[in-house]
């Protein structure tokens, strides 16, 4: 019997109540002025004229100090990153077992990490909300018997996920993504299904997205039987997630 992995296609959902506005800054020293669907103000003008005159050294000592803590985030960054690679990667060949999943699960977060830090993105943190969901949904998928991110009942990545309370409440923006794969004998290792999510433009998007700060990573050590042809396997959801405040 020969040894297959499928990948599911990635669930992408974005969603916003926040307005974001571009500010010019012109010559006029009224210029800026907050938009939103129920009201317009300029207020601060003057003031901000009084406080452009009375602290203009105060300005040219931040100005100063800028470059200085830019690069000192940019240095914070690179050790995090740094850290991230030099973490070794454990258990990475496991075939999915009952009494290993927490080893299992472990290695696909610092391989997804390794790879994030290769193209220079920061680490992903597990958020105990987004576990729950890809557990959940992976045990869905098991009960359920099918293959898809959206439930036979109607139930999306995102409902999931916001029954978890991850999402604060509707005047908070989202960005929610998911990762999906199943696969059999020594094609169901954390390893083989990171490579294959790689290896797929969509999967990888989501694994390499900046944005992305948490994730939730769930393995249950079978296949839907009706994809599995009774061969041993295992079946990876990842929930990717970032609340915008």
């Amino acid at each position: 019997m020969c040894a297959v992995i499928f990948l599911g296609a990635p669930a992408t959902a974005l969603a916003t109540n926040h307005h974001r506005h571009r500010h010019s800054h012109g010559r006029a020293a009224c210029s800026h002025v907050r938009h939103s669907p129920r009201h317009t103000s300029s207020r601060g003008c003057v003031a901000g004229l009084r406080r452009a005159s009375a602290g203009t050294a105060r300005r040219r000592h931040h100005e100063t100090a800028r470059p200085s803590a830019a690069a000192q985030r940019a240095a914070q960054r690179a050790a995090v990153i740094a850290r991230s690679l030099a973490t070794p990667c454990e258990n990475t060949q496991l075939t999915p077992e009952p009494a290993n999943l927490d080893a299992a699960r472990a290695a696909v977060l610092c391989l997804i990490n390794h790879q994030r830090a290769q193209n220079g993105e920061l680490p992903l943190a597990v958020d105990s909300r987004l576990q729950s969901a890809a557990e959940s949904h992976d045990e869905e998928l098991l009960s359920a018997n099918y293959f898809a991110h959206v439930a036979p009942s109607g139930v999306t990545p995102v409902d999931r996920i916001r029954s978890t309370g991850y999402i604060p409440g509707p005047e908070f923006g989202y960005l929610i993504g998911e990762n999906l794969a199943w696969g059999t004998l020594s094609l169901s290792t954390p390893q083989s299904i990171v490579e294959a999510w790689m290896a797929s433009p969509e999967h990888r998007a989501n694994i390499l997205e900046s944005r992305y700060l948490d994730t939730g990573i769930a393995v249950v050590p079978a296949v839907p039987s009706s994809l599995s042809g009774g061969a041993r396997g295992a079946t990876y959801a990842q929930e990717f997630g970032t609340i915008v405040p």
